[in-house]
């Protein structure tokens, strides 16, 4: 009996992840419908920018930065702008599916027989997938908190189509910014640090140029096959902390500072743990899911509201992931 009940077990938590997963494709496909065939959406993608700060302004000094023109000379819309995001969200999506070691539908099968985090650790999709459903229950129990307290969350004033390009973009130039930029290099300076510390005959250009792209496998290359290093550690927090101050400092109030703080530290993690595809991935599908069901409900558009049970899914995948990942730390 006990086997059967843990079989059936591992069966629910395998059909929660591929009923999200299916829900992040149609939710994709039920996008481009409300961007590029609806009348609405053809008015917002067919505009050429006149001025368009790319949120630049908040991440270098506040100096800003307006490269409006330059999309208005090459006649470079906004419906371009998004299918070129598009594109690089489904190049991750790809290589996610199918690393690091199984393919995502393989492992997914397997997974009702697992008794162990296993399976996550050999595909990026399934992980991402549980990561996410972490992350909202923390977020959540963030946004309870502040909520309770009286202290003001502040955000967007006005829900529109334009609301999913902006959460789209925002992803795409965040990820490259504050994983890319700000953390890539240090890794590749730490890497390199441990293999001259170990003697590893390597390239330094190689493991610096690797970490940027792909950390576990610098990481690996380096004499380090399990768990992260101390100034990884470091990283992610003070990654972390500084996400979510400066989106304070943007169009957030000072109660979302717990709250950005939290996805950054899930970012940092996606990003150590699967590369720039991974925190492309997650912080990508998190804006792209808010967005969507966001406008779903002020419109009150009936084909998007079944997009929305992906909130209980995440809500119950999101609790299955904590207990199993206090299970995994107490062994």
């Amino acid at each position: 009996m006990p086997g059967i009940l843990r079989k059936f077990s591992w069966f629910i938590i395998s059909s929660l992840i591929f009923f999200v997963f299916l829900v992040i494709i149609l939710g994709f496909v039920y996008s481009f419908g409300l961007l590029f065939f609806t009348s609405e959406g053809q008015t917002i993608v067919n505009v050429v920018p006149t001025g368009f700060l790319f949120y630049i302004f908040y991440y270098v000094g506040f100096l800003v930065f307006d490269i409006g023109w330059l999309f208005q000379a090459g006649q470079i819309s906004i419906g371009i702008l998004f299918i070129l995001c598009c594109i690089i969200y489904v190049i991750s999506f790809v290589l996610l599916f199918f690393r690091p070691t199984v393919n995502f539908l393989s492992k997914l099968k397997a997974l009702i027989t697992q008794t162990t985090l296993e399976p996550f650790e050999e595909n990026g999709l399934l992980a991402l997938i549980l990561f996410l459903s972490v992350n909202y229950i923390l977020i959540y129990v963030a946004v309870l908190i502040v909520t309770i307290w009286g202290i003001p969350l502040g955000g967007p004033t006005t829900i529109n189509l334009v609301f999913i390009i902006e959460g789209v973009l925002a992803a795409v130039i965040e990820e490259f910014w504050f994983r890319l930029i700000l953390i890539g290099p240090w890794l590749g300076i730490g890497y390199c640090y441990f293999i001259r510390k170990h003697s590893v005959p390597d390239s330094y250009l190689k493991i610096f140029l690797a970490a940027l792209i792909n950390p576990t496998h610098a990481r690996e290359r380096s004499g380090r096959y399990y768990g992260f290093y101390r100034f990884e550690y470091f990283l992610v927090i003070a990654s972390a902390a500084y996400f979510g101050i400066l989106h304070v400092i943007g169009m957030w109030d000072i109660g979302f500072l717990p709250i950005a703080t939290i996805g950054g530290l899930f970012l940092a993690f996606s990003y150590l743990k699967f590369g720039i595809k991974g925190s492309l991935f997650f912080h990508w599908t998190f804006n792209f899911i808010q967005s969507i069901a966001a406008v779903t409900i002020q419109e009150n558009i009936v084909i998007g509201f079944g997009l929305l049970f992906i909130y209980p899914a995440w809500l119950v995948l999101g609790i299955i992931g904590i207990i199993l990942g206090l299970i995994s730390l107490r062994k």
